[in-house]
């Protein structure tokens, strides 16, 4: 039932103002409250968690120099034996029921001198008569030449794109801005990584998760609470 405002007396408002005020009071304690009990877990449980994260952080450094300290013979032995390139990235280990992957991986990059090479791509692309051969030749550059997130080209589709223009198209600017920005690559090394499965009976391969995200939480672990409700 609503009661209207026009309808107290004078005395009711004020006892209603007076019970509002009241009760924005407790709230306002109530919060102050809660932010003291918020600092309170905060103070007591981070310390004890960064701690845990950070034991488990060496722990992990030190399983990995353990790896790959355990298999130092196995892959110098492997190289005098069986020869392998020395561009080799990756060395597989496997049992029947194990498997382990050391190596590292390569990061794509560039110089400047891939934006020359780009804009002789580009200009060579502009030159180009406005038919149905030439709007597909252009789709192709574009999907070959997209950078991802970090701004870096793929290795792998410039060197496709740069095969295409060297037999399609040679001796153009097209061939030419291919060969600057291939040779405009510069490579890094990523660290040393590990990637390690067990396989079962029926050869189904489950990887050992090895980085904090992979690891899965109990399930019985009850965390729905902080997901996106749909109101």
């Amino acid at each position: 039932m609503s009661i209207k405002l026009s309808d107290l007396s004078k005395e009711e408002k004020a006892e209603l103002a007076k019970q509002l005020a009241a009760e924005k009071q407790t709230e306002k304690e109530q919060r102050t409250a809660n932010l003291k009990a918020l600092e309170e877990i905060a103070q007591e449980q981070l310390p004890i968690v960064i701690e845990q994260l950070q034991n488990a952080s060496q722990a992990l450094e030190n399983a990995k120099l353990f790896a790959y300290t355990s298999f130092i013979d196995y892959l110098k032995l492997k190289i005098e034996t069986i020869g392998i390139s020395s561009t080799q990235k990756t060395h597989t280990i496997s049992l029947p029921n194990a498997k382990i992957i050391l190596g590292y991986r390569v990061t794509d990059g560039y110089d400047d001198n891939a934006n020359y090479g780009l804009a002789l791509v580009h200009k060579f692309l502009g030159s180009l008569a406005k038919d149905a051969e030439s709007a597909k030749l252009m789709k192709l550059v574009n999907r070959l030449l997209q950078k991802n997130a970090k701004g870096d080209l793929d290795s792998k589709k410039v060197l496709e794109l740069s095969q295409h223009a060297n037999e399609e198209y040679p001796n153009t600017e097209f061939a030419e801005g291919m060969a600057l920005i291939q040779n405009a690559y510069k490579p890094t090394m990523s660290k040393w990584f590990i990637e390690a499965t067990t396989i079962d009976g029926q050869g189904v391969e489950k990887t050992i998760p090895l980085n904090i995200t992979s690891c899965d939480l109990p399930k019985d672990f009850d965390l729905s609470f902080l997901l996106p409700k749909n109101e």
